[in-house]
């Protein structure tokens, strides 16, 4: 009976073993971070934009679908790790909250657009962001911006985002 103690146990342990999965499949396939000059930005789970710092080439390969951004659930918190398309699809497949940008050819997971991502972004500056339901499945986040954005401190938390096309207009479809 949902509600029940033995309910919870049950779906406790269930979510303990899917995270067990999942964090043995981030492990098993992440792509090492290459420290670069490009700001990535994504949007985690709780609705807050997330950057990372990669190489021109990292972030061409996020655009380009061939790498995905996925939370590794550690037992203390959740981290984010690159992780090959084939991994981010079979990561997808056991929990939908668990990939955070994914450039699928039909079905791009956690794209935004720049008036979204502007919004967002405001909404973070002015402490009023709500937080996203986990049972969301329309949570978003944009894709990334291909250009470093290191020419002024303001524009660093800035960043200009697609929508689900590439860089230069043509569609990915």
């Amino acid at each position: 009976m949902p509600g029940s103690k033995a309910y919870q146990r049950a779906e406790s342990k269930r979510q303990v073993e899917l995270d067990k999965a999942l964090r043995e499949l981030v492990l098993g396939s992440q792509v090492p971070q290459e420290p670069g000059e490009t700001a990535f930005y994504f949007m985690t789970r709780k609705g807050k934009l997330r950057r990372m710092e990669l190489t021109p080439e990292q972030a061409k390969r996020l655009e380009d679908g061939e790498l995905g951004v996925v939370e590794r659930p550690d037992p203390a918190q959740i981290e984010h790790s690159l992780v090959p398309a084939a991994a981010a699809e079979q990561m997808y497949a056991l929990s939908k909250k668990a990939v955070r940008f994914l450039n699928r050819k039909d079905d791009p997971v956690g794209f935004m657009n720049d008036e979204e991502l502007k919004a967002q972004q405001a909404a973070e500056a002015a402490g009023t962001a709500p937080e996203l339901s986990d049972e969301s499945p329309a949570e978003g986040a944009e894709a990334s911006a291909s250009e470093a954005e290191t020419s002024a401190p303001a524009e660093a938390e800035a960043p200009s985002a697609e929508a689900p096309k590439a860089e230069g207009g043509e569609s990915q479809g």
